[in-house]
């Protein structure tokens, strides 16, 4: 077999006449799917609108109007958790310190029965 001949590539073109008989089915296809849907899936045809809204339980989620604004709202109030001094329980002495000064004071003193290097 030549070596040149494998290589080659399609000398001659579609007809057109193909290519309009394409269009058209294609053309076709699309007017008649929505045409046939409602008579092959009836059901979708019934539009049926609730006679009032529907009720939202107690516990269900508040919508987020203004989400940026209650994200840095968050992250101040767990900064000030994380960053400030305060009770956690005032009856049994228990406060709350900052992260920093936490870390700080455990690499100073070490954890109680944990062995040190």
């Amino acid at each position: 077999m030549d070596e040149q001949a494998s290589f080659d590539y399609e000398r001659s073109d579609i007809e057109t006449g193909g290519i309009a008989w394409i269009a058209l089915g294609l053309g076709l296809f699309v007017l008649a799917v929505p045409l046939l849907m409602p008579l092959i899936f009836p059901q979708s045809m019934r539009h049926v609108s609730p006679a009032a809204p529907p009720a939202l339980s107690a516990n269900a989620p508040e919508l987020e109007v203004m989400p940026r604004q209650d994200l840095r709202r968050l992250d101040r109030a767990e900064a000030q958790l994380t960053d400030g001094y305060g009770w956690t329980d005032r009856d049994h002495g228990v406060v709350r310190i900052p992260v920093t000064r936490a870390m700080e004071r455990l690499s100073q003193k070490g954890l109680p029965g944990w062995p040190s290097q």
